[in-house]
Parts: structure tokens; C-alpha cells; sequence
């Protein structure tokens, strides 16, 4: 039986195999080659899938989304962005 990790608060630690991190800004990322995308920004930034970047990514928060092979992220702001498999 697989087990996910937990943290502090009891939900589950994401554990994905990260590859070579770039930092884009105010543009769009290159299409995805991967299902999972790991964003972070040291400035409030805001980024978008297929779409203008409308969703708020805080400062110092990383994020991980669901992307469909193909789909282009869009930034604004500069925002650190790593495939993961």
C-alpha cells in the first residue's frame, strides 16, 4: 500500500521529480512537456494557463498546478518556473 507524506496541518506533501528551473518574465512560459508545473516568485506576481495572467501568486509562496501537455503559462511579474515529472 502507497502512503503520501504529510505535513504539520495533516495534508499532503506533493512529491514530484523536479527538473531545470527558469525564471520568465511578463510573457508566456514555453509549452508545457509536463503535467506539473512548479511556480514561485519573490515578488507578488500572477500567472495564467491557456489564458491572460489573472490568478494573484503571492510573494515567497510556491504553487503547484495541473497542466495539460502543450499548455502555455503566461506571467506577470518574474516568476521561477520548473517542470516536474
Amino acid at each position: 500500500m502507497t502512503t503520501q507524506a504529510k505535513d504539520g496541518n495533516g495534508g499532503g506533501i506533493p512529491c514530484v521529480k523536479p527538473s531545470s528551473a527558469i525564471n520568465y518574465t511578463n510573457g508566456n512560459v514555453a509549452a508545457a512537456t509536463t503535467n506539473v508545473m512548479r511556480l514561485v516568485s519573490s515578488a507578488p506576481s500572477t500567472y495564467g494557463v491557456n489564458a491572460a495572467a489573472s490568478v494573484i501568486l503571492p510573494a515567497n509562496v510556491v504553487e503547484y498546478i495541473k497542466v495539460d501537455i502543450g499548455d502555455v503559462v503566461t506571467v506577470g511579474g518574474t516568476v521561477n518556473v520548473t517542470e516536474c515529472s
